[in-house]
């Protein structure tokens, strides 16, 4: 799968994201990758890292950034549709709602998400069996 045109764009909301990614691409190319290498991994997995990456440092974002964040998440899922949809929502937002599970303010960023991230969340809780609270609805 490819990257999405704006997924620069999306890494260069804060440099934490754009070092995880770099750090994530350098581990999957390993030692011996050669200059030049296009090799990156796939693309629910560098999701994945910014969702664990940004929770992480959520609270070094200012709260522009963070709304960039989830609006250019927002556009992938509505744009791009199936293409990079699904790889947004089980990468970026269940390795969020992991974070959630495991003490991250998920309700402090919330009003920041959009309506296909939001319906995900909604819905990877459901099929986990997690109760949605009322903030969420």
């Amino acid at each position: 799968m490819t990257t999405p045109a704006c997924w620069e764009e999306l890494v260069g909301v804060h440099e934490v994201l754009a070092e995880a990614d770099r750090a994530e691409i350098q581990g999957w190319r390993g030692p011996a990758a050669q200059e030049g290498d296009d090799d990156v991994p796939p693309l629910t997995v560098r999701l994945g890292t910014l969702g664990r990456v940004f929770a992480e440092h959520s609270a070094g974002f200012t709260p522009e950034q963070t709304r960039r964040l989830f609006r250019l998440l927002e556009e992938i899922q509505v744009n791009d549709g199936g293409r990079y949809a699904n790889a947004v929502a089980t990468g970026f937002f269940e390795a969020l709602l992991n974070a959630w599970d495991k003490g991250f303010d998920l309700r402090s960023v919330w009003p920041a998400l959009g309506p296909y991230s939001r319906a995900h969340c909604r819905a990877w809780n459901d099929f986990t069996a997690v109760e949605t609270p009322d903030w969420m609805r």
